[in-house]
């Protein structure tokens, strides 16, 4: 206690540098705990299950032919999967199914409107992923048709008690469900996350084909299982594939299409996002140790430098008969009072950036305050406080009392330049990232998507009277801003369904296609694709199911069937729309995004307009996008009109309208965001750095005074003494340079695999970043000495 109050005595007293260690360990911690929770908060997912460690998802592992080796994954399955599992396979304790229909907007009894997720689910759901209740009973609500459970959250933003209340889906105007209980909101740290819970006898009701049966096919299914304590799931493949046998005829299926695989594989459910993650991991780590490192190398440069004041000090403790031990406490206990001090700025700095934090990361910064994050984090924190005490308190601890009282100056300082050159190390690498990740983001964001995106705006017709279809088309045509009108089930940045392209005989699938499903004969113009060969759908004799498709799907039509005339006119087979006529082959364009492209063929199917509407009115559950090509310029406020055109077909005026110029790039802000957090550990790093450098140039010019006053008084030039002081800087900069432009280009290359389409890294890069950081290092080096050459001589030979 006695060290401590010591401690706080000299926080602020001249001399001990206390404001600028505070500042460069605020930032550091700042950036590096906000990084490092979150790499934390990825292993904490799923772990609030009781036996966590016991639940495993059920993968799909898949190959379609003897084409490759490699096996597909795929973490859904058929609905009659989880069932088979818990009834045919020993060790298997509990299993369940859940079925998600998706985000939607559902309505009260007086007309209010919320968003929620909603999944279907089966009564043994609570026996595998038990979740506590407010109130009700799950096994029974799950059980009964037409049946819900509704979150915490969502109870009570509807008004409290819901139990016994009927809600409506926007997109299924006629069917009501009745809330039977309120389970306790999710976490947000969770693979699969839903609001409602509807009960799975309930699928008819959602969707035209019922899936639960289903042994293959409809492979929609979120399975989960529990095993039995002590059940290795690798013991469980010969009980999985008696099953398959059983009910999927899986050896006849292997015969009969050689080449084809299918197994099951159980996944742990704590490692389900960590493997998702994995390079993102290693990334945001070494960032956030990168800066850490930084600041607590210049803390611990600063603070070494503050302790050759205090030699004297240090020399009258030992003459009072104080041990070596009584000094690194002393140190010891300093440092945690400016670790204190440091972590509750820290905290404020990360309460400050919540904002950017939380749309960076996509969760509330208060989900990571679980123990899988705190604790590790204090340890971490205690470490830091151990490591950068010691070499102080050593240093402190070992001053000869004998040299203390004659003005104490530590002859060498190579020790300081070691310190500093992990500086230099830092800031070149994180400089040098930040510059091609801000590279690699506008070159995607930039890049050409082949279709076009500016002044286009589209809705849904989720919700919207089918009767009133056609008037909404007629007003928005009737716009004066408005160039093209056209209808269409999907747009590129939001990706496509599959389906299959049979051979010719239609006993094998040839390769799968991103599905569009139908588009109309203005839709494809509206994106500005325009069809290469052949036929687009506004021919006169284009007819409802032609197809379009591209390119790619066309040279594997080629390749698969031997067709060395091309592929227009040929009939074709695809699951869910039945044989169709290719009309035209399109070129290429990117289906998501550059960041995360789906590399399947593409596909649009024909339908006329005049049956878009037929169709609405005859299935109200039914939705389609309208979408708008606008005139060059008409951009300003054209989507609050555009919107209340939209609305004269919705009941309830809740019309949502998406710019796709503004989604495309809405998909691009996880590298956005990314970028902005490098830029904050560059600034963070940078300054950190120069804190440090200026500390160093100070301390040195005030040690090495005398000789640079004989250097002056021996007819040195103000350059030739920049020179050589200088030099010394940078003869330990270029090789920290280096190392750190190395550890940029691994970090960088290994963030780039994830991506299809990546920006060249050129050399002139990598040699601009290490020419602006030894260029800096030169700038502060050469105002500081400056300040001191410039001194009269007589002034530091004074005492001499």
């Amino acid at each position: 206690m006695n060290n401590l109050k010591l401690a706080f005595r000299r926080l602020f007293r001249k001399g001990e540098h206390a404001f600028t260690r505070i500042i460069s360990l605020t930032a550091g911690l700042a950036f590096g705990i906000l990084l490092l929770s979150e790499v934390l908060y990825y292993y904490s997912y799923d772990s609030f299950y009781p036996d966590a460690d016991r639940i495993y998802v059920v993968h799909e592992n898949f190959k379609m032919d003897k084409s490759s080796d490699k096996l597909e994954s795929f973490p859904r399955v058929s609905g009659a999967i989880a069932p088979g599992l818990k009834a045919e396979v020993p060790g298997i304790e509990a299993a369940t199914r859940l079925n998600s229909i998706g985000d939607h907007v559902i309505y009260t009894d007086d007309l209010n409107s919320y968003d929620a997720s909603i999944s279907l689910a089966d009564e043994h759901l609570f026996d595998v992923l038990p979740i506590p209740m407010i109130s009700g009973n799950p096994q029974e609500i799950l059980k009964s048709p037409m049946t819900c459970m509704v979150s915490q959250e969502l109870a009570e933003n509807i008004g409290g008690d819901v139990v016994g209340k009927v809600i409506s889906i926007k997109n299924y105007p006629n069917k009501e469900l009745t809330i039977g209980g309120v389970f306790k909101t999710l976490p947000e740290n969770t693979n699969y996350t839903y609001d409602i819970l509807v009960s799975m006898v309930s699928t008819t009701q959602f969707f035209s084909w019922d899936g639960t049966t289903n042994w293959m096919g409809n492979d929609r299914y979120y399975a989960c299982v529990k095993l039995s304590p002590g059940t290795n799931p690798k013991d469980l493949a010969h009980a999985v594939r008696a099953m398959q046998v059983k009910h999927q005829d899986i050896e006849k299926m292997e015969e009969e299409q050689q080449g084809i695989v299918l197994q099951y594989s159980f996944m742990p459910i704590k490692k389900i996002h960590v493997d998702n993650v994995k390079d993102m991991i290693v990334i945001l780590s070494t960032i956030a140790l990168a800066v850490l490192f930084v600041s607590l190398m210049n803390y611990i440069l600063l603070t070494m430098g503050t302790l050759v004041t205090r030699a004297k000090s240090s020399a009258i403790h030992k003459t009072c008969g104080a041990e070596t031990k009584n000094l690194q406490q002393m140190i010891f206990s300093e440092t945690a009072v400016l670790f204190l001090v440091s972590i509750v700025g820290a905290l404020l700095m990360i309460w400050a950036l919540k904002p950017m934090a939380e749309a960076q990361w996509g969760h509330s910064l208060s989900s990571v305050l679980n123990p899988y994050v705190i604790v590790p984090l204090a340890l971490l924190v205690v470490s830091l406080i151990f490591v950068t005490s010691y070499f102080p308190g050593r240093f402190f601890s070992r001053v000869p009392v004998a040299t203390a009282f004659r003005d104490y100056q530590q002859k060498r300082g190579k020790w300081k330049l070691v310190l500093l050159s992990f500086q230099f190390v830092g800031a070149t690498f994180i400089l040098t990232v930040l510059v091609i990740v801000t590279l690699q983001y506008n070159s995607m964001k930039n890049a050409d998507h082949g279709y076009s995106a500016e002044g286009v705006y589209y809705g849904s017709t989720e919700g919207m009277d089918g009767n009133k279809l056609s008037t909404v088309l007629n007003e928005l045509r009737a716009m004066p801003e408005i160039e093209t009108v056209g209808l269409g089930y999907d747009v590129p940045i939001s990706g496509a369904s599959g389906n299959n392209v049979l051979s010719p005989d239609e006993k094998r699938d040839l390769f799968n296609v991103a599905d569009f499903y139908e588009a109309d004969g203005n839709y494809l113009s509206i994106l500005g694709i325009k069809v290469d060969e052949g036929e687009d759908f506004t021919s006169k004799e284009a007819i409802a199911n032609d197809v379009l498709i591209s390119k790619k799907g066309a040279e594997l039509l080629k390749l698969n069937n031997g067709w060395t005339d091309g592929v227009l006119g040929k009939q074709i087979t695809v699951t869910e729309h039945g044989s169709t006529t290719i009309r035209g082959v399109f070129p290429d364009f990117v289906v998501r995004s550059i960041s995360d492209p789906d590399v399947r063929p593409s596909v649009f199917f024909y339908l006329p307009e005049e049956r878009f509407e037929q169709l609405k009115i005859e299935n109200p559950s039914m939705s389609f996008n309208i979408m708008v090509k606008a005139h060059e310029g008409a951009q300003e406020g054209l989507m609050s009109k555009i919107t209340e055109v939209f609305n004269l077909g919705f009941p309830y005026d809740d019309a949502e309208i998406k710019s796709l110029e503004a989604e495309q790039l809405n998909a691009y802000k996880g590298q956005k965001g990314f970028r902005n957090a490098m830029l904050i550990g560059n600034i963070i790093i940078l300054l950190v750095t120069i804190i440090g450098l200026l500390g160093y140039t100070f301390n040195e010019s005030a040690r090495r005074r005398k000789e640079l006053a004989i250097r002056r008084i021996n007819g040195a030039t103000l350059w030739d003494i920049l020179k050589a002081f200088i030099s010394d800087l940078e003869y330990v900069a270029v090789p920290a340079v280096l190392l750190g432009l190395i550890g940029a280009w691994f970090t960088a290359d290994k963030w780039m695999q994830n991506f299809a389409f990546k920006v060249h890294l050129h050399w002139g890069l990598f040699a601009a970043c290490s020419l602006f950081i030894l260029l800096l290092v030169a700038l502060i080096a050469g105002i500081n000495y400056t300040r001191t050459a410039n001194q009269n001589p007589v002034d530091a030979l004074r005492q001499e």
